[in-house]
């Protein structure tokens, strides 16, 4: 009696459920060597979720291990099919050899836990390590084939396994290659892109920062740095870009300045842009982006008029930039705002006079720059809405229904 008590415990534990988990990664090991393509493999992922929650196996390095395994191996296949001339998913490829690495740092993580007796007996780090050294210049490759699919994100976390692998101590023995700084620069130059295209703003950030760190000295790095932070609505990291391009780059590309005086203007700090323009406008006077700067600043200040004159310089000097006619239509526009303000005690008489002779030419002068500004630049919708009003108080009833249809009304 006391035998078959014995017996049916062990049956017991045999088809519980914990052991059913252990009999599914083993299954799926097997089932693993005929998995070719990244379908297959998805499916065979799906196979062994169960025993990525269960309690006895989610603790495992081997759970992890395999479908590690099973990613690079179908990578593999991938690039013998390419090399034999077959047509191949690029996008499958690189995701196989992706989601075999994200298994196999799973894995490391818990191959160097302590096992029962408190000793830690790495049972499939050596392997994992090679696998990985094996490939690492393929992560390149399938950064690249995921910009051109584009798919961004899987660039961007392509192009970061690529630089953490030299860099890791785990591989420290492999005497694997350690890129220049030079090409580690330009590598998470293009990370940064590919963070920006998908959406990944703070991601494109640090990987712009640490492009910057390394030297890079291209000047779109620091554009789009300013436009990502721009994105961001990070004010601090645009007044950062434009100061670390102004100092290295001076007045060589203006947006710099611009953007940099533009900070200086936000802060209050109306001396020290006053100066940076002055130096650049006594360097370069024919140079109309600083008197678009020099405009905005002089706004800032109350001082219309000089910022009037400001405006009309930069046209006279660069005529194809809408900026400056943008922003002179609208401060003619709030000059003839406060001009009617101040006409309140006037007799009607008097004011059709005054607004025949001042208000009516100065709207118009107004519109004649927002018309150019939107002439220029076609999206600028705040061209469109400022010429709206000005047509309707002019009760010129053809251009109002013209600009009304331009947005879409």
């Amino acid at each position: 009696m006391k035998k078959l008590a014995i017996i049916a415990s062990l049956l017991l534990a045999a088809s519980s459920p914990a052991a059913a988990q252990t009999q599914l990664v083993k299954d799926v090991k097997q089932q693993a060597k005929s998995v070719k393509d990244y379908d297959a493999y998805k499916k065979l992922v799906e196979t062994l979720k169960p025993a990525f929650t269960n309690p006895e196996t989610a603790n495992s390095a081997e759970t992890y291990y395999v479908p590690g395994k099973t990613g690079f191996d179908v990578y593999d296949a991938y690039i013998l099919q390419k090399s034999l001339g077959g047509d191949i998913d690029t996008k499958a490829m690189g995701r196989s050899l992706l989601d075999g690495y994200n298994f196999f740092m799973k894995a490391f993580e818990y191959d160097s836990l302590p096992n029962a007796k408190g000793k830690v007996k790495p049972k499939f780090s050596k392997d994992m390590v090679n696998v990985i050294v094996g490939h690492v210049n393929d992560f390149d490759q399938a950064a690249v084939g995921f910009w051109q699919a584009r798919d961004y994100e899987g660039a961007y976390e392509a192009w970061d396994a690529l630089l953490d692998i030299p860099s890791n101590p785990r591989y420290a023995k492999s005497n694997i290659k350690h890129y220049p700084d030079t090409v580690i620069a330009e590598i998470r130059y293009n990370q940064g892109l590919a963070a920006w295209q998908a959406g990944r703003l703070d991601s494109a950030m640090t990987a712009f920062d640490k492009s910057i760190a390394l030297g890079n000295t291209n000047p779109q790095l620091f554009e789009y740095a300013y436009s990502v932070a721009y994105a961001a609505k990070n004010k601090e990291a645009q007044k950062r870009y434009a100061r670390e391009g102004f100092n290295r780059f001076g007045t060589s590309d203006p947006r710099f300045l611009q953007w940099t005086v533009n900070g200086y203007i936000e802060d209050k700090d109306f001396d020290t842009a006053t100066k940076m323009l002055k130096d650049a406008i006594a360097a370069d006077p024919d140079n109309g982006a600083y008197y678009y700067s020099a405009g905005i600043l002089e706004e800032s200040r109350k001082n219309n008029d000089a910022a009037k004159g400001y405006y009309q310089k930069g046209i006279e000097l660069n005529p194809d930039f809408p900026g400056n006619y943008l922003n002179l239509g609208r401060v003619l526009a709030e000059e003839y705002d406060a001009l009617d303000q101040a006409t309140g005690n006037m007799s009607q008489a008097d004011y059709n006079k005054y607004a025949a002779e001042t208000l009516v030419p100065l709207l118009k002068e107004s519109a004649k720059n927002f018309e150019k500004a939107y002439e220029l630049n076609n999206e600028l919708d705040d061209a469109l809405k400022y010429l709206k009003n000005i047509y309707y108080r002019l009760n010129d009833n053809a251009n109002y229904e013209r600009v009304n249809k331009l947005l879409g009304y």
